[in-house]
C-alpha cells in the first residue's frame, strides 16, 4: 500500500534536485558571462582611441597583453588592435552583417551590447569569402579587435543582413563572369598553342593562371570554397615573383625582342634572381621586411619591358597594346597594394572591383592582339614563299636553270614531279592533280580518277596555282617544259 506513496516521492525528490542543479548552473554560467563582461569593458575602458583621418565615425586603439605563459619580466607581450564603430539609430535592434573585406585580415573579433553587456559575436564561416559576423545589438557601439594593423585601413562591409545577402550574390554573379572570362582564355590559348605552335600563347597560357591564383586569393574563393579552413596568409608573396616573371617572358616573344635587344635577359634576369632569393630568405626567416622588398622587385622586373614597349610605342602597333594593358594594370595593382597599407583618401578607388575590371579588359585586349600577329605573321610567312617561288621562276625564264635540282634532270614526267613536289612542298594529291593536268584531263575527269568531287579537285588546284605562281593550266604545262629544258 506504501508504494506509490514512496515512489511519487522519489520522483519529487529527483525532479527537485534536477531544478537546483538547473538553475546553479545558469546562476554559474550567467556569473561567468558577467564577470567576462565587465573585464572586457573594463579592459576596452583602459584603451586610448583616436579618431581615424580616413572615416572619423570610427576610433583605433593598439593594446599590448602580456602572454601568461611569460613572466612579466621578459616583458613579452603580444599586440592588439582595436576598432571602435558606430552604429545608426535605424541599424539597432536589426540583424546586421559584418564582413572583413580583406584576405589578408584573419583571426577577428567582433563585440557587441547586449542586453547592456558586452559580448563576442561568434564567426560565420560557412559561405563566407572573408571574416564574418551576423549579430544584433540595442548600442550604437560596437568593437572589432584583431592582431593585424591592417584594421586600421578599415576594410569593413555593414548593413543589414537581407541587404548584405542581396550585394553579395550580384558581386558573386560578376567574380563569377570574371573568372569565366579568365578560364576561356586560358583555354583558348592552349588551344592556339597546340594548332599554331606559338610560344605567344603558351607564355600569356601561364601569365593568366599566375593573375588567376592570385584574384581568386584576393576574392576570398580559397577561404569560401573550404568553410574558412584555407586561410593561406602568404599565398601572394610566392605568386607574385612567379607571375611577373610570366610576364616578362610573355613581353619577349610578343614583341619579338629576340633580335631587336639581345640584352633583355641581361637586364631582367638579376631581378628576378633577387626576388627568388628574397623569397628563399623569407621561406627561411619569415621577415616581414621581405614582403615589400618582394613586391618592389616583382614590379621593377614586370616595368623593363613596358619600360621597352614605351621606347617603340610609336613604330610598333603591339608595343602600344602592350603599354596600354600591362601598363594600366601595373598601376592598378600598385595602387591597390598602396590602399592596402596606407591610410590615404585618394587610394580608395584602387579596389577589387577596379583591378579586376582592369583586367578584364587586358585579357580581351591581349588576346585579340595575339591572335591578329600570329595571322598576321602567317600571312606574311605566305607572302615570302609566294615571292621567292616568283624569284625562282624568274631565274628559270633567264638562265634555263631549275633551283636546286642537280645538272642530270631526269626526262619521265615522275621523276619531274618528284623533284616539283620536294622543291614546292606539294602534298601527294596535289601532285596527282599536277599530273593529270599535264595529261590533259579536265576536271570531272581528274575526279572521276581519284574517285573525288569536282569541288575537291578545284580546291587542289587552287593550292596549285599559290604555291607554283601561276595563273592557268598553260602556265602548268609550261612548268613541265622548263624542267625537261
Amino acid at each position: 500500500m506504501n508504494y506509490f506513496p514512496l515512489t511519487r516521492f522519489r520522483f519529487f525528490y529527483q525532479q527537485t534536485i534536477l531544478l537546483l542543479l538547473f538553475l546553479l548552473q545558469a546562476l554559474f554560467v550567467n556569473g561567468q558571462t558577467t564577470d567576462t563582461s565587465r573585464f572586457l569593458e573594463k579592459e576596452i575602458s583602459n584603451l586610448d582611441f583616436k579618431p581615424l583621418d580616413k572615416n572619423p565615425s570610427f576610433s583605433f586603439a593598439t593594446q599590448k597583453v602580456l602572454q601568461e605563459n611569460q613572466s612579466r619580466q621578459s616583458g613579452s607581450a603580444e599586440t592588439y588592435f582595436w576598432l571602435k564603430g558606430k552604429l545608426p539609430a535605424n541599424h539597432l535592434n536589426e540583424l546586421l552583417t559584418l564582413q572583413i573585406s580583406s584576405s589578408h585580415l584573419h583571426e577577428t573579433s567582433l563585440y557587441s551590447f547586449n542586453n547592456g553587456e558586452l559580448q563576442q559575436v561568434k564567426e560565420q564561416t560557412d559561405l563566407a569569402r572573408y571574416d564574418q559576423f551576423n549579430f544584433k545589438t540595442d548600442s550604437s557601439v560596437y568593437y572589432i579587435r584583431s592582431s593585424d594593423a591592417l584594421l586600421k585601413q578599415l576594410p569593413l562591409v555593414l548593413m543589414d543582413a537581407s541587404s548584405f545577402n542581396e550585394k553579395e550574390g550580384k558581386r558573386l554573379l560578376r567574380i563569377g563572369f570574371y573568372y569565366g572570362l579568365g578560364l576561356m582564355s586560358i583555354l583558348f590559348n592552349v588551344v592556339f598553342y597546340l594548332v599554331f605552335k606559338d610560344k605567344r600563347f603558351i607564355a600569356y597560357c601561364f601569365l593568366q593562371i599566375g593573375v588567376f591564383i592570385e584574384f581568386f586569393y584576393e576574392d576570398g574563393m580559397f577561404y569560401y570554397l573550404s568553410s574558412g579552413q584555407l586561410v593561406l596568409e602568404n599565398l601572394l608573396v610566392y605568386t607574385i615573383p612567379l607571375t611577373a616573371s610570366f610576364a616578362c617572358v610573355f613581353a619577349y616573344y610578343f614583341l619579338d625582342l629576340k633580335d631587336s635587344h639581345k640584352n633583355y635577359w641581361r637586364y631582367v634576369t638579376p631581378v628576378i634572381g633577387l626576388a627568388l632569393l628574397n623569397l628563399i630568405l623569407f621561406t627561411l626567416f619569415k621577415w616581414d621586411a621581405s614582403i615589400p622588398v618582394n613586391d618592389f622587385l616583382s614590379f621593377s622586373a614586370a616595368a623593363i619591358p613596358i619600360g621597352i614597349a614605351i621606347t617603340r610605342f610609336r613604330k610598333d602597333v603591339y608595343a602600344r597594346f602592350l603599354v596600354l594593358t600591362f601598363g594600366v594594370i601595373v598601376i592598378f595593382a600598385i595602387g591597390f597594394v598602396l590602399n592596402m597599407n596606407f591610410n590615404f583618401s585618394w587610394l580608395t578607388g584602387f579596389d577589387m572591383d577596379a583591378l579586376r575590371m582592369v583586367s578584364a579588359f587586358e585579357i580581351i585586349a591581349i588576346g585579340f592582339a595575339i591572335t591578329f600577329k600570329v595571322r598576321a605573321l602567317q600571312e606574311e610567312n605566305v607572302n615570302f614563299r609566294l615571292e621567292i617561288n616568283k624569284y625562282l621562276f624568274n631565274i628559270k625564264d633567264t638562265v634555263k636553270v631549275t633551283p636546286r635540282i642537280s645538272n642530270s634532270i631526269p626526262g619521265n614526267d615522275q621523276d619531274i614531279l618528284e623533284v616539283l613536289k620536294g622543291n614546292f612542298q606539294l602534298t601527294d594529291r596535289e601532285t596527282e592533280v599536277l599530273l593529270g593536268i599535264w595529261e590533259g584531263l579536265s576536271n570531272q575527269e581528274l575526279a572521276d580518277k581519284l574517285f573525288i568531287s569536282v569541288n575537291t579537285i578545284k580546291y587542289h588546284i587552287s593550292n596549285l596555282y599559290v604555291k607554283l605562281d601561276v595563273k592557268n593550266r598553260t602556265q602548268v604545262l609550261r612548268i613541265k617544259e622548263k624542267v625537261n629544258v
